[in-house]
């Protein structure tokens, strides 16, 4: 079995922008495998948040932490956090090694989707959010590229009515 190495600790950055979106980078991709760990609780077996995860979300917070009171409160529209309406989330994650398909197709050897409840929990745990129930639509995208791992996300605040609208369109293929 391939033991995943890392050469230095995680970190991440937050870039928040004049449009209202907060672009979180960090330089690590966690597969759902990676995130927990088995451990023995009397006589099952249970899960446990796993170091990487642990430094995921650490490091997510301390680039929070980077963040001026004032500039953070600023962006928020007077708020500590993301503690009221609705949000979008887009995930872009670079997964290190290729998947080659039968039919000659080659994609990431990474589910597009397997870094959204991390980067959900990291959000709040950093305090840029009060519920990840709030992050109502989003897109997850997987990219392959030689050695590197990576996750980009863009939170921004979209309306009821913009929700309403993507709601309306994903039923609107059901007739």
């Amino acid at each position: 079995m391939h033991k995943r190495t890392r050469p230095g600790a995680t970190t991440a950055t937050v870039t928040l922008r004049d449009d209202g979106a907060l672009v979180l980078d960090i330089d690590d991709v966690l597969t759902k495998n990676d995130r927990y760990r088995l451990v023995k609780m009397g006589r099952r077996m249970g899960q446990a948040e796993s170091v990487l995860a642990k430094a995921y979300k650490a490091a997510v917070a301390e680039a929070v932490g980077r963040v001026s009171a004032s500039e953070w409160v600023a962006f928020m529209g007077g708020m500590a956090c993301a503690c009221k309406g609705l949000y979008r989330l887009d995930i872009v994650s670079w997964w290190p090694t290729q998947r080659h398909h039968a039919d000659g197709t080659h994609t990431a050897n990474g589910d597009a989707d397997a870094p959204v409840a991390m980067v959900k929990d990291a959000l709040q745990h950093a305090g840029i959010i009060d519920d990840d129930m709030r992050i109502v639509v989003g897109s997850e995208v997987s990219v392959y590229e030689k050695g590197v791992r990576r996750t980009v996300a863009v939170l921004r605040p979209i309306t009821a009515e913009a929700h309403a609208a993507s709601v309306a369109a994903v039923l609107g293929v059901l007739g």
